[in-house]
């Protein structure tokens, strides 16, 4: 995975969070002992014929097995075949464990197929 979180000089958010390689292995705890999210960025435009589906948890260690013992992600954010989809929450949403998150092809709990091409997720966060 090729995930880095970096300080940001911008009044808005602390912290920058970029994942180029988003698929079904979940990028686990991020951003450990709690983070306001504010912008969530994915980009799935190397998908042309193919959804993504984004699951963020409020968990440390989340698991996305595929069975009913998945966990089940906090937010999801459907991005369509071949776009670039940004969502803002004026208010942030606070993650208080950690801040883990996925891409998979569908918006269940028990899916766990990846993408056919990695996504690319930008997250920022104070």
């Amino acid at each position: 995975m090729a995930v880095s979180v970096s300080s940001q000089l911008n009044p808005l958010v602390d912290k920058l969070v970029v994942e180029t390689e988003c698929n079904t292995t979940v990028t686990q705890n991020v951003l450990s002992g709690g983070a306001t999210s504010y912008i969530f960025d994915a980009d799935n435009s190397n998908n042309a014929n193919q959804v993504a589906v984004l699951k963020a948890f409020n968990h440390a260690n989340p698991t996305l097995d595929g069975s009913n013992s998945s966990t089940e992600p906090d937010l999801l954010f459907t991005i369509p075949a071949g776009t670039r989809q940004t969502v803002t929450i004026s208010d942030g949403i606070y993650f208080g464990t950690a801040l883990s998150f996925a891409c998979t092809t569908g918006a269940s709990t028990t899916s766990n197929t990846s993408p056919t091409n990695p996504v690319t997720v930008r997250i920022m966060t104070e």
